[in-house]
């Protein structure tokens, strides 16, 4: 495993003539314009701007910030051969059959396939929240991949899967992995937070420890609240009882919240507590996210993907698609409109992850992380609104151009980073090693 030996160089490029969606109430839509990256970093938005190094053409193309993911497991990535709807196939079961004989090099090749697809898709930023951590060695491997992958992003380290509640989080090497990765290291790209269980699967003192350190350090707190009234036999969610012990604030966010109470809502509202919703797979295992409700208490929600083993795959606007779609059946509220879901994927999810000065809008002195979409024919049609098609309309397959952090990771519909056909025999080479040791290769093949 190697770090950052595959990115392009950062190049200075103008992109010309795109239709901009800025996410930057400042800047707001612009038609033809242009946009100047030097040195990483976005120098210049505007008409007729002078061309420095190479220039992009993009007349006909949509010019968006990169999309921005708060939450995603992408260790368990080479899950997708073994999870399907057969008996014994679920996703739960075979994480749990998996995870423990996951080796570090697994989770380097777990990692970059995902944030190969979550490029090809126009995300730049991943949030990886890593919970099966099992050696500091798994911790390095997942930062060696995301530094490798060009992204930005963040590091939350967890405990084992399925590991005991009395046993913490790895505290010591928490403590240490700054000292193993100084800033010089990570390139401006990555930061680290920690992932807890919570007060509701962990005892008292572990919490209290987990939630101490990550205060010391500074790192922010991430919890998932998703299926634990059916495995914790808790009476509701229970986010509220949190507010007075402390547990809730600027620097947590919480996982999914899908059955939320009004009186958690409003604790999360009053707290300035972040939630990150996954609707794909919440719809599937969980329930219906509660997205316009705590929309219309004024917490902050952004979108993430969770995980890429089904039923989900890297395909954002799918997503955002899909939450149009639920909420708008399911509430039908003035809120959920395409702009306010991009917000989620773009510059409220940088506000999640503390990142809104780096990323998240197309705004000069941000750090240049782009997607640029074609619109073909159908996009020329007068009156059509260019946020409404990439919801409504747009695909993966229109994400032609995406630049993280000023490099260009994928030109003309292509990578410039990892060849697909090499990153799939480096996954298929550890695939069925680590099938073969949880016991599931036969079930698989039986099932092909």
């Amino acid at each position: 495993m190697t770090t950052g030996e595959r990115l392009p160089e950062r190049t200075d490029l103008v992109i010309r003539g795109a239709h901009l969606v800025s996410m930057d109430p400042a800047i707001g839509e612009l038609r033809d314009v242009d946009v100047r990256v030097h040195d990483g970093a976005i120098a210049e938005v505007g008409h007729r701007v002078k061309a420095a190094g190479e220039v992009v053409e993009a007349q006909g193309m949509l010019l968006l910030p990169g999309f921005v993911d708060t939450h995603w497991h992408l260790w368990n990535t080479v899950l997708r051969p073994a999870v399907g709807d057969a008996p014994g196939r679920d996703y739960f079961t075979v994480k749990r059959a998996v995870a423990p004989h996951m080796e570090p090099e697994d989770h380097y090749w777990s990692a970059r396939l995902a944030l190969a697809e979550a490029a090809d898709a126009g995300i730049t930023t991943v949030h990886n929240w890593d919970h099966n951590v099992r050696s500091p060695a798994d911790a390095d491997a997942n930062i060696a991949a995301q530094l490798d992958s060009g992204l930005r992003g963040r590091f939350s380290y967890g405990p084992p899967d399925s590991s005991e509640p009395q046993i913490p989080n790895d505290l010591q090497d928490i403590t240490g992995l700054t000292e193993r990765w100084p800033p010089e290291r990570l390139d401006g790209r990555l930061n680290f937070g920690i992932a807890v269980r919570g007060p509701y699967r962990t005892p008292p003192d572990v919490c209290e420890a987990e939630w101490g350190l990550a205060r010391r350090l500074g790192l922010p707190i991430t919890m998932h609240c998703d299926r634990c009234l059916r495995e914790a036999d808790c009476d509701r969610c229970g986010l509220d009882r949190l507010e007075p012990l402390g547990l809730l604030g600027p620097d947590v966010q919480i996982v999914h919240a899908v059955h939320a109470t009004e009186a958690d809502i409003a604790a999360l509202a009053r707290t300035n507590t972040r939630v990150s919703v996954s609707p794909m797979t919440e719809m599937r295992t969980m329930g219906f996210p509660q997205i316009t409700e705590l929309l219309e208490a004024g917490v902050l929600v952004s979108l993430s993907l969770d995980t890429l083993a089904m039923p989900t795959n890297a395909d954002v606007l799918g997503h955002m698609r899909t939450v149009l779609s639920v909420e708008q059946a399911r509430r039908g509220s003035p809120l959920m409109t395409a702009r306010r879901v991009l917000e989620m994927a773009t510059i409220d999810a940088a506000r999640d992850l503390g990142l809104e000065a780096i990323t998240g809008s197309v705004t000069p002195g941000k750090r240049a992380d782009l997607a640029l979409l074609c619109m073909d024919e159908l996009h020329d049609a007068p009156g059509w609104d260019p946020v409404e098609f990439l919801l409504y309309v747009a695909q993966s397959t229109n994400v032609d151009t995406v630049i993280a952090d000023g490099r260009v990771m994928k030109r003309r519909g292509s990578s410039t980073v990892i060849a697909p056909a090499e990153l799939s025999r480096s996954i298929k080479d550890r695939v069925g090693g680590l099938l073969a040791r949880a016991g599931l290769a036969q079930a698989v093949a039986s099932s092909a």
